[in-house]
């Protein structure tokens, strides 16, 4: 046997038993003494594509082709290394690069429906409407059965104002859709394709004509409340309950009526007035369902699912709603869930068992923020468990996995999660946030480890019994700040994290990156829900000061929403004696890299009343963009205020609504002062984002909760 006849033995040995980087090896040993070695050539891309080594398979790839034009599997091989290329690309900011690479997917293979799909979004995205109607009406022929691929087309035939070919499409698509997200994205777009009565009008239709639509219409109505319509959204679901064919679905619709609030309010008067009647109707709901009915009724855990996330943005003292919720919530659930309502004994074991739950494990604010948590307790002597809601995963995932001694996934039903939960048998359960996801949310209600702890990834009291302590920041909290929790606070020092800091891209010009050549850039980069009306007042004192103020916001997917917040502005620069048009630019949503540019590019960040930037707040710092803040009464509103203390930045942190406006300015217009503060920023920022202080005060905490069992 040849020498090059063992290494290519040797290369399909390898690619055998899975060692794809060995397969390689051998067989670069073969093509470097044969060149035409067209075997070693296909094996060594198959290697290359088990790695995803997208650009060395396509080498290979395109070196088959050139002697095999015909070969079919080599140009559908070609044309998901392409795309998948340029889903990289896009991920990573380069748009431009993505398009050439998805057009030279479908180039080696025009008949691929996934890079037809991934152009068509790009383009979409880009905001070249014609070009993506084209590409995704033909991903849609070519995968008819997706329902991803013909939401998608409904978006473009609404951005190609072709209104009636979208109601068309979504109202055979709403009778078909199965996941809560499709369900989601349906009725988000048949109220931008439709003006709001159409809509509604036709989700009755829907309703009607087939009652086993109620998941639907309850997304339906969950959007008319992102939609800032909570009227509609009522009414809706007083005809869904007429339909309702069990107690579930009832509970279901009765919780959502009572406790759903609007993404946006007119006025602080509508805010207040929602308010109060929120607190009615969660407390004749707790009084409609005493948990002794709750019981006989033999519910599924999942008939009692709800978050109440938006009430934290109203502004107010959450303790008393939330503890009237969170106490109802806990008692019915382990009422249908005995068997959860008790912690089991715990045996000795050689090390503590920590379980951190969360539907966030991967790039996102609490990915960022709670990261360190993971990896530090995974070193410092307790047995961690890394517990997944959701199936949502990315390389932080994978790279947190790495840190604990064990990782679950939990199953869908709440039931089997909270079973698989307690079989973990875990000393301490720590949820990162509760409040953003019900799933999560309901498996805290229940009593599933003898301690359970939470954090401010959702910063606001959970309410609920089952909750022994809330960890937050000691810097953020105002003296009071034990009142505002139902729970144990418990504080750590500086920032109550070592923060993952974004990698920095090169900058961007304005006009590339889609914001004005001209004018002074004031950055508000919060969603709209999380901008209270008395914002309002704060940029027109802004535009009132300074004439060249532009004010820079990411859009709302939800149309009410943006036209209730536009309406609201308009009449706050009503009533200052300007105009609110031309001085609000909306960006869409754009990746990580591109989002850090946009910081780089304006003047000043903004930071937003009642509740202060966090993950926004570091971003903006990262980027040498100054911060200009006013702190509120709770933690969530004074995040910004710690962050800038911290680095001695404090002359950036106003007293008043008024003075936030004129100190916006002032440093707007100063490129001399914006310079000084981002250099001191910089120096102070790795002893604010990379301290281990709050690791070990953490691990302390913990430990005294352990104790204290």
């Amino acid at each position: 046997m040849s020498g090059t006849d063992r290494q290519w033995r040797d290369a399909q040995d390898a690619f055998a038993r899975a060692d794809f980087d060995a397969a390689i090896a051998a067989a670069d040993r073969v093509i470097a003494a044969d060149a035409a070695h067209a075997q070693a050539h296909a094996l060594r891309a198959n290697a290359a594509l088990k790695l995803e080594r997208w650009a060395d398979a396509v080498a290979d790839l395109d070196w088959l082709l050139a002697r095999q034009p015909g070969h079919a599997a080599i140009r559908r091989n070609l044309s998901v290394c392409w795309m998948r290329l340029g889903n990289r690309h896009k991920d990573n900011g380069a748009l431009a690069d993505a398009d050439a690479a998805y057009r030279r997917a479908l180039g080696a293979n025009p008949d691929n429906a996934d890079a037809h799909f991934n152009l068509g979004m790009l383009l979409l995205e880009t905001r070249r409407a014609a070009a993506a109607l084209e590409h995704l009406q033909r991903a849609v022929a070519g995968e008819p059965a997706n329902l991803a691929f013909a939401l998608k087309l409904a978006e473009a035939h609404i951005a190609n104002d072709a209104n009636d070919a979208a109601v068309s499409l979504l109202e055979r698509l709403a009778a078909q859709t199965s996941s809560r997200e499709q369900m989601q994205q349906c009725a988000r777009l048949l109220l931008r394709a439709a003006s709001p009565q159409v809509a509604k009008a036709l989700a009755k239709r829907l309703l009607k004509a087939h009652p086993g639509l109620g998941a639907w219409g309850r997304e339906f109505c969950r959007q008319l409340r992102k939609d800032s319509d909570l009227a509609g959204s009522r009414e809706l679901l007083a005809l869904l309950r007429e339909h309702a064919g069990d107690d579930a679905e009832r509970l279901r619709i009765d919780i959502a009526s009572a406790l759903g609030l609007p993404n946006l309010y007119p006025d602080q008067a509508t805010l207040a007035a929602t308010r109060d009647d929120y607190a009615a109707r969660l407390r004749a709901l707790v009084e409609a369902y005493p948990v002794d009915r709750v019981a006989c009724l033999a519910l599924p855990a999942e008939a009692l699912g709800w978050d109440n996330f938006l009430l934290a943005y109203q502004g107010g003292n959450d303790r008393a709603l939330q503890s009237r919720y969170g106490a109802w919530s806990s008692a019915a659930l382990q009422a249908l869930l005995p068997q959860f309502a008790h912690a089991r004994a715990r045996g000795a074991r050689a090390r503590p068992r920590l379980a951190m739950v969360s539907s966030r494990f991967h790039e996102c604010t609490v990915g960022a923020y709670f990261a360190s948590w993971v990896e530090h307790l995974g070193r410092s002597g307790w047995e961690l468990a890394l517990v997944h809601v959701g199936d949502h995963r990315d390389g932080l995932s994978l790279r947190l996995a790495r840190a604990a001694q064990h990782e679950i996934a939990l199953p869908e039903a709440v039931a089997d999660a909270a079973r698989t939960l307690q079989e973990l048998d875990a000393d301490i359960i720590l949820y990162p946030e509760l409040g953003m996801d019900y799933r999560t949310l309901a498996l805290a209600a229940l009593r599933l480890a003898p301690i359970q702890a939470c954090a401010w990834g959702h910063p606001d009291t959970t309410g609920l019994p089952s909750i022994d302590a809330f960890f937050s920041c000691a810097e953020m909290e105002p003296a009071d700040a034990s009142t505002h929790y139902s729970e144990t606070l418990l504080a750590l020092p500086g920032l109550g994290t070592r923060y993952l800091s974004p990698a920095l891209p090169e900058p961007a010009t304005r006009a590339a990156i889609g914001l004005p050549d001209r004018g002074t850039l004031y950055f508000v980069p919060q969603s709209l829900f999380k901008l209270h009306p008395d914002n309002d007042r704060v940029y027109a004192s802004i535009a009132r000061r300074d004439p060249a103020a532009k004010f820079i916001l990411f859009d709302s997917p939800d149309t009410g929403a943006r036209s209730v917040f536009d309406a609201r502005i308009a009449r706050a620069f009503a009533t200052a004696g300007i105009e609110a048009a031309g001085r609000f630019v909306f960006l869409l949503p754009r990746p990580r890299a591109d989002y850090l540019r946009v910081n780089m590019a304006c003047d000043v960040m903004v930071d937003t009343l009642h509740f202060s930037g966090g993950n926004t707040s570091l971003d903006a710092l990262h980027a040498g963009l100054p911060i200009v803040t006013c702190p509120g009464r709770f933690m969530r509103g004074r995040q910004s205020m710690a962050m800038l203390r911290h680095l001695d930045v404090a002359d950036l942190i106003a007293h008043t609504p008024d003075q936030l406006a004129e100190r916006a300015v002032a440093v707007a217009n100063e490129p001399p002062r914006r310079a000084a503060l981002a250099q001191r920023v910089r120096a102070g920022l790795p002893d604010l984002v990379q301290s281990d202080a709050p690791l070990h005060a953490l691990d302390a905490h913990l430990r005294a909760l352990l104790a204290r069992r």
